[in-house]
Parts: C-alpha cells; structure tokens; sequence
C-alpha cells in the first residue's frame, strides 16, 4: 500500500470529523502560504535599509529619496512617501513615520487571527473524533457485537482524529510564531551609524 491509500485509508477511518479537521488544515496551509507571498512582496531588502540609512545620515536627502524611489517594498514604500512631504513638519514628522509604519505592520499581522482560531479549533475536533469514536467502541460492546473488530474500529477512530488534531495544531503554532517573531523581529529594526 502506497502513502497516498495509506493517508486515504486513516482518512477514511478517522470518521466524520476528519473532514473539517481535513478544512483546518487546508485552511493553516493557505494562510501560511499567502503570508510568505505576501511578506516576499511587501519585506524591502537589509541592502536598502542599510544604504537608505547611510544616504540618510550623510544628509543626502535627494539621493535617499531617490535610491527609495527605484526600490521595492514597504520600507523603501515608507520612505518615499516621507521624502515626498514637501512642508516643514518639525515634530510632526516622527508620528507620520510611525503611523505609516504602524499600518505596514498590521498589513504583516493580517489573516494571523484566522490561524488563532483553526490554532483553537483543531484539538477541539480532534477531541470530538476521540469521544464520537469511544462511543461507537461502547456501542458495540454494549450490544455484544458478533464482530470483536468493530470495537477496535471505533479506538481507531478515536486515535486517528486526536493525533490528526494534534498534527493540525503543531502546524498551525509553527506558521502563527515563525510570522509573530518575524513581525517583531521588523519592529525592532533601525538606522545604525
């Protein structure tokens, strides 16, 4: 028997519950998937933070703008639209950035909460797999079936969706902490000397 029958065949035994388990997990992978998209497209290279950086701390404003002008990303996006404010902000300058960079990061933090709740949801399912499973296990035990296997059929339903479940949640709590340290890995950036 290949993997493929094989994950079929535990599918198949893991009862009804293993199809919006099968949903979650669909659903944890699309997340992560789309967010490392997402992060490919919106992350600015180090190479232009540190060069921004530097044309910036030479006073070379037209060329930082400029340089930030012919990049990509949310940095080099936050950048230009800064350089590009033509009045005198005086203070007002540093809650602009902050708020343009507030809203680049809750860009990075978006669809995280659909993750908390397949995070929350997975074990619950797999732990109603496990009780729909025991109890199919005690009916056929309680009417002294003919057939001892079906006992045994519905522990394996049981075990097969908690450790499902299980394998769902692990996955999910990887991808939501890998984007969580990622985001806060991006707050704690900046200009060095």
């Amino acid at each position: 028997m290949g993997i493929f029958a094989g994950a079929i065949d535990y599918f198949q035994r893991g009862g009804a519950c293993m199809w919006p388990l099968l949903l979650c997990s669909l659903a944890a992978i699309a997340i992560g998937v789309e967010r490392y998209l997402y992060y490919k497209k919106a992350l600015s290279s180090t190479d232009f933070v540190m060069e921004f950086c530097r044309l910036m701390n030479d006073f070379n404003i037209v060329g930082a703008r400029e340089f930030a002008g012919m990049n990509k990303g949310d940095a080099a996006e936050l950048a230009t639209e800064t350089l590009d404010i033509n009045e005198d902000l005086g203070k007002r300058l540093e809650s602009i950035v902050y708020s343009k960079a507030d809203r680049a990061i809750d860009g990075m933090e978006q669809n995280l909460d659909y993750l908390s709740v397949v995070i929350g949801l997975a074990p619950m399912l797999g732990l109603l797999g496990t009780i729909t499973g025991m109890i199919s296990s005690f009916n056929a035990l309680n009417e002294r079936a003919q057939n001892p296997m079906a006992v045994t059929a519905g522990i394996g339903e049981a075990l097969i969706t908690t450790v499902f479940g299980l394998c769902i949640v692990h996955l999910c709590v990887f991808v939501k902490q890998g984007q969580n340290c990622f985001v806060e890995y991006l707050r704690g950036r900046q200009c060095v000397d």
